[in-house]
């Protein structure tokens, strides 16, 4: 019963702050959005919705228009490719690229249509026809544009210069789970995981005002334990998170996310991550004065808890070793990644229990050793002072 109470009393104080509610429950679905405007147009309108490609034909023979229909026509999954805009100017299209406003540009040379023209004709020439791809060796986008523009413009040539290409065939196979999938669907484990993470910052918060308030010291008399006053605290954070969580997934399928998975089982992995926030706020609570310290405290854990997870972007390998099969990262350090990558596991690719038996031991070793550590120092460090 006091377990209860408490966070009944929790959950009132929040009640009463309507701002600081809202922005727990609804700040994961303002992430969905941003998620969708950046990456959630490319399963509709094709790849080519962030894939432009600037071209400078300075052909005249009409090889270097039949070049451009040829990028303009291409077509993956029934879907446009490139986004081809044409240029007169050289200078303003490297500004373009150097501005990540373009993949890549493609300049056509003058001599195009005579070297295919003669190629025809079996006529050598002392210098073939350079077709220039100009971008930036690191940009992702330059990367998946020139992959497609050298099998488009090795089979261009081909049939200009009336030549019989030999050679194996290319198939594609897609992974299960993917295919159809979008950046967008790839991100949303990301942005509930990142709405989970935010128990940090409240957790530290609610127990910061029971001390500064004098609320302690009147509980400690009750005799009320450090148990249970964190088991009502922890409660009470829990239930926020069991309420946030389907928000958070029903706007996501709203806007079109394709889940896999079983949801009792990303309903499980949610429940551990939630422990494991709640353990960093009980951590952080135990240094806090005041409710300005818990917050910037919680802040700084908060960042790397959720950026060096892999929730939000991929990162680097930094491999530590092997253990048991696994090449374990540094970043599997934090609960974070575990939760992560199993989240995306079983919403994105549809895996079960038995295929992420690993991330989930880890999330949950992790998460009960984080808790435990913040319930031990928290009774020691505020319950037990005198």
């Amino acid at each position: 019963m006091k377990v209860l109470r408490v966070a009944q009393k929790t959950l009132v104080e929040l009640w009463r702050e309507p701002m600081h509610l809202a922005l727990m429950l609804f700040f994961p679905i303002i992430l969905v959005l941003f998620y969708y405007v950046a990456f959630g147009q490319t399963e509709s309108a094709g790849i080519g919705a962030y894939l432009r490609v600037l071209v400078l034909n300075r052909d005249t023979s009409g090889a270097g228009e039949q070049l451009v229909a040829a990028m303009d026509a291409l077509e993956f999954e029934g879907k446009p490719v490139l986004d081809v805009d044409m240029v007169a100017s050289e200078e303003d299209a490297r500004i373009a690229l150097l501005e990540r406003k373009a993949a890549l540009l493609v300049i056509v040379p003058p001599d195009l249509g005579e070297a295919l023209a003669g190629a025809s004709r079996g006529v050598p020439r002392a210098s073939p026809a350079v077709v220039e791809v100009v971008g930036d060796p690191g940009s992702d986008t330059f990367v998946f544009a020139r992959s497609f523009l050298a099998g488009l413009i090795r089979e261009f040539t081909f049939e200009a210069a009336a030549v019989k290409e030999e050679g194996p065939v290319l198939t594609y196979e897609f992974l299960a789970g993917t295919g159809t999938m979008s950046d967008f669907d790839f991100g949303v484990p990301g942005t509930i995981v990142f709405g989970i993470a935010f128990a940090i910052i409240t957790t530290p918060i609610a127990l910061v005002r029971e001390k500064v308030g004098g609320t302690l010291q009147r509980l400690r008399l009750t005799r009320l334990s450090a148990g249970a006053l964190l088991a009502g605290v922890t409660l009470a954070q829990m239930a926020i998170v069991a309420v946030q969580v389907p928000i958070t997934f029903a706007s996501a399928v709203a806007l079109g996310f394709q889940g896999h998975g079983s949801l009792w089982l990303a309903a499980g992995i949610c429940a551990l991550l939630g422990l494991a926030a709640v353990g960093v706020g009980l951590l952080i609570a135990c240094f806090s004065r005041t409710e300005g310290d818990a917050v910037n405290l919680a802040s700084g854990a908060l960042v790397p808890l959720v950026f060096l997870s892999g929730a939000v972007f991929a990162l680097p390998a930094v491999s530590l070793g092997t253990v048991a099969g696994h090449d374990v990262q540094v970043y599997d350090i934090l609960p974070t990644t575990h939760g992560a990558e199993a989240l995306r596991r079983v919403l994105v690719f549809g895996d079960g229990a038995g295929v992420i038996a690993y991330e989930l031991v880890a999330l949950a070793v992790l998460s009960a050793a984080i808790l435990a550590a913040g319930v031990v120092l928290y009774r020691r460090l505020q319950m037990q002072r005198g």
